[in-house]
């Protein structure tokens, strides 16, 4: 459960305490829902980032807007519902990938962005529950461009996702082999649409560094996409992994491609708290920028699994993302401090002594107490040392 100690949160928190039966869940609240006759407290209220709450009425399906309305808490309170799948330009997966235009995961060093792709194509091809949960009216024709040393590695990706592999068809067009180039865009665009007219495909899912040659930046392979989606009618879902030549700073990357404009919508795959990953979407020129979603990779028999809400919002994420590459010295500290005082406030000499014992130097831990925003206080029993109201419960 996430305690939630922040002002807005509060104010949520009152409002429901008005209409009685409140109670504490995984992630939020279960309370009565002002919207209808609840008896039973069938509102499910959501941590969802950013100060704010997601509102679904498991009683009677009350739209969160008469909700939020009948609460008395202002928009700014509430997270935007999901669009419908016909609504605005049409959905593969609605507020996060569109049925035409180009969608684009930058993923932070160490995190698959490829799985996460292949996860959302595998269920958008079955026609199975998405990631948070909506369930599409009919599957999707999907076609995924690979080189030679990822074909395995997709088809296997796919197979285990749950794929229909009568609507899924893996081609291997994007690596050279026997001498003969692979596709290159943007020098190869009418060749790519060539190969991809006639196959009814809805949903392509490629690698934006393997599509790009060297020396070629990677802003030109991401407009001959978006061109191709646009003339094709097709919903691209590029992906673009931490690396030397795509740049370690999927935070950056992922602001660049949200101001090139022509990118229908930009999410950052990024690292969370206990081995958890999450997809944070950054802008969408459809729709309002929904909520964060966290997984785990490598589960069990499935290479993601999805799970709940992300209580970090969009700013939060980016902040927080690609720590260990612009503050190699203090990311062990900044963890460590991060996990030590995650149970409450601590006194400072108990901080110095712990980290002392894991090799932590003073002047390392000081600044990654100035870059987590700790909080010093001075007590009758010495100074203690306490996380932002921000990261409490996160």
């Amino acid at each position: 459960m996430i305690e939630l100690s922040e002002s807005p949160y509060e104010v949520v928190q009152q409002a429901l305490r008005r209409w009685g039966n409140v109670r504490p869940t995984e992630g939020g609240w279960l309370a009565r829902c002002p919207a209808h006759d609840d008896r039973q407290g069938s509102l499910l209220v959501l941590a969802a980032g950013d100060a704010r709450v997601e509102l679904d009425c498991l009683g009677a399906g009350c739209d969160p807007q008469d909700v939020a309305a009948a609460l008395r808490i202002g928009a700014q309170y509430v997270v935007v519902p999901p669009p419908a799948f016909e609504d605005g330009p049409g959905w593969i997966w609605p507020g996060y990938l569109p049925s035409v235009g180009l969608t684009l995961i930058d993923g932070e060093d160490g995190v698959n962005t490829l799985a996460v792709a292949l996860d959302v194509a595998a269920r958008a091809s079955a026609g199975s529950g998405l990631p948070d949960g909506q369930h599409p009216p009919t599957g999707h024709d999907v076609v995924v461009l690979t080189a030679p040393h990822t074909t395995a590695d997709a088809r296997r990706l796919l197979a285990a996702s749950g794929a229909d592999s009568g609507r899924t068809e893996v081609i291997e067009v994007l690596g050279g082999r026997g001498g003969q180039r692979g596709l290159r865009l943007p020098a190869d665009l009418a060749q790519v649409e060539e190969l991809l007219r006639g196959r009814g495909v809805e949903l392509l899912v490629v690698d934006v560094m393997l599509v790009c040659p060297y020396r070629v930046p990677a802003e030109m392979a991401l407009q001959a996409l978006c061109e191709m989606s646009k003339d094709l009618g097709v919903a691209v879902l590029a992906v673009r992994d931490a690396s030397k030549r795509a740049g370690w700073l999927a935070s950056r990357r992922a602001q660049e491609a949200a101001e090139l404009g022509s990118v229908a919508a930009v999410h950052m795959a990024v690292n969370g708290p206990k081995r958890s990953k999450a997809l944070v979407p950054v802008a969408s020129e459809s729709w309002k920028v929904m909520g964060g979603l966290q997984f785990c990779q490598a589960v069990r028999n499935r290479p993601v699994v999805w799970n709940s809400r992300f209580s970090r919002g969009t700013g939060r994420a980016i902040e927080s993302a690609d720590l260990c590459r612009r503050r190699p010295a203090s990311t062990g500290a900044y963890r460590f401090l991060e996990g030590l005082l995650a149970g409450g406030p601590v006194p400072a000499r108990d901080v110095s002594a712990a980290a002392a014992g894991v090799g932590l130097a003073p002047r390392t831990v000081q600044r990654a107490r100035t870059e987590l925003g700790v909080v010093a206080t001075k007590t009758a029993q010495g100074w203690v040392l306490s996380l932002p109201p921000q990261h409490v419960g996160r």
